[in-house]
């Protein structure tokens, strides 16, 4: 196996050049449990934890290994596992904010090239959600692909095209019925050697069972669907990387229903694209398109241009990363005097040992 296979790039190269490192085993996170990672060589799979250099290095949760990084591993003996003692630069990482009222980053996947959203053509549709999701995936330059599962079930499917369509007219959208293997050859087309692709979508949509389709075999467990609601139970509990074969990586994850954002100025952008374009037409550069005259955006709703729920969202996701933004400047603020304090405590502590002696 060739590092290429798994997703070594230029970027990466250029990354790894740049911590003037040597005598090193290259590797990538495919899994990680606690304090316990496998990673994946060109020597095969290998278990590792974190050095403490490494661990003394860092100051948050985000700066840890997560699934699909590259990191730099050293042998201690045949006896422990390898030791991370680097972690290469992130050509990119999807984030969201943890859940609950702390203001800290979780990463979902790094490095990645590809992200299939996948929905179903029943209760667990929303159009709003989606707007979440690609708003992510343009954040941090990944190609989002949209695809609609249980076809099959559902023979209206064609309305959430349209209005699918309507939304993201740039963005792929790829009908299928993961059940019945139909068009499963759309989503083959996007798997490609080296390329890493991420799965997000809600539980009971599918995952497992697509999964299970584009390897051949069921290594998935595949839940249940609850009919009153549409609603599937997590099977999935952990993210990890499956090497597809024929190449490429497929990261698989427990569901998302609620996808909090963490970075999103740019996503947001080029997510609503249409609206941003349009504002500039409104007779006030600051109008906030609620009750200004001459407001472009208004104008398009009452025409039926422009739907008023998009607005809506859209207003939403730029208040959430305003908020988010306010809370992440204060963490970062109080992470700061918390490192300041601790050399402070260090350098302390060594002049008075010095005088002691």
């Amino acid at each position: 196996m060739e590092l290429s296979d798994i997703g070594w790039n230029k970027d990466i190269e250029y990354n790894y050049q740049k911590l003037d490192i040597d005598n090193v085993l290259l590797g990538r996170v495919i899994f990680h449990s606690r304090k316990q990672y496998k990673i994946i060589t060109t020597t095969g799979e290998v278990t590792a934890n974190l050095s403490n250099s490494f661990i003394n290095s860092i100051d948050s949760k985000s700066e840890l290994p997560s699934i699909g990084d590259w990191v730099c591993l050293k042998h201690i003996d045949d006896f422990r596992p390898y030791q991370i003692v680097k972690l290469i630069h992130r050509k990119n990482k999807l984030s969201r904010k943890v859940s609950g009222e702390k203001s800290e980053e979780q990463i979902i996947a790094s490095n990645i090239d590809i992200v299939f959203i996948l929905t179903s053509a029943d209760q667990d549709f929303n159009i709003r959600r989606l707007e979440r999701y690609i708003t992510s995936i343009n954040e941090i330059g990944a190609q989002p692909i949209i695809i609609l599962n249980k076809v099959d079930i559902y023979k209206d499917y064609e309305k959430y095209m349209i209005e699918t369509e309507e939304s993201f007219p740039n963005i792929p959208i790829l009908p299928i019925s993961a059940k019945n293997n139909k068009n499963i050859g759309l989503v083959r087309n996007y798997i490609k050697p080296g390329k890493t692709i991420v799965l997000l979508g809600s539980s009971g949509v599918g995952k497992s069972t697509l999964i299970n389709i584009i390897l051949g075999y069921s290594r998935q467990a595949v839940g249940e669907i609850r009919v009153k609601d549409g609603k599937g139970r997590h099977v999935t509990t952990s993210r990890e990387i499956i090497i597809l074969p024929g190449g490429g990586m497929l990261i698989d994850n427990p569901g998302i229903r609620e996808l909090q954002l963490w970075s999103s100025d740019i996503g947001i952008s080029k997510t609503f694209e249409d609206i941003e374009e349009l504002s500039r037409q409104c007779r006030f550069s600051d109008c906030t398109h609620n009750t200004e005259p001459g407001c472009a955006i208004k104008n398009a709703i009452e025409k039926g241009e422009l739907s008023k729920e998009r607005v809506d969202n859209y207003k939403k996701l730029l208040c959430e990363q305003e908020y988010l933004s306010n809370r992440r400047n204060t963490y970062e603020r109080r992470k700061k005097d918390k490192k300041l304090g601790k050399i402070y405590r260090q350098g302390k502590s060594i002049r008075k040992y010095k005088g002691n002696d």
